[in-house]
């Protein structure tokens, strides 16, 4: 071999330790890029997983107001089911009270305007009672 040649290849070998010197070198500058970008992420889960812990235990919380509340409601409404139960059933007694004092009153009306009649209190109303009289015989 030449000098030439051996300075040649001498100098490709030195290019080629350059390179790999300069490639090493990325490589460690990546291998720390994502050592940071990995430490990022893990306070990025840590903190989410923080948040997301908090986020059940309000959730937890909620349900059970919800659930307690829903008893309340559920027992109000039972009472006020309960108390329309009642109101309704005061009403139909009423109704049928109200329905059997109204048949008596006619009833009595009734009776009372017969009784006029047939006392013949009243002259003008003479003809009229011996016209009911026969009307009820019939």
């Amino acid at each position: 071999m030449t000098t030439s040649s051996k300075n040649l290849l001498d100098q490709e070998i030195e290019d080629l330790r350059g390179r790999m010197r300069l490639l090493q070198q990325e490589r460690l500058a990546n291998v720390d890029f994502f050592e940071t970008t990995k430490a990022a992420n893990l306070e990025e889960i840590r903190s989410l997983r923080e948040e997301n812990k908090e986020l059940r235990q309000k959730l937890t919380q909620l349900q059970k107001l919800l659930s307690i509340d829903k008893v309340g409601h559920q027992s109000e409404l039972s009472r006020l089911r309960k108390e329309a139960i009642q109101l309704r059933s005061e009403y139909d007694t009423l109704k049928v009270t109200s329905k059997n004092c109204k048949l008596q009153i006619n009833k009595l009306e009734g009776e009372l305007n017969i009784c006029e009649l047939e006392s013949g209190s009243s002259n003008k109303f003479g003809s009229t009672s011996k016209i009911l009289k026969g009307l009820e015989n019939k």
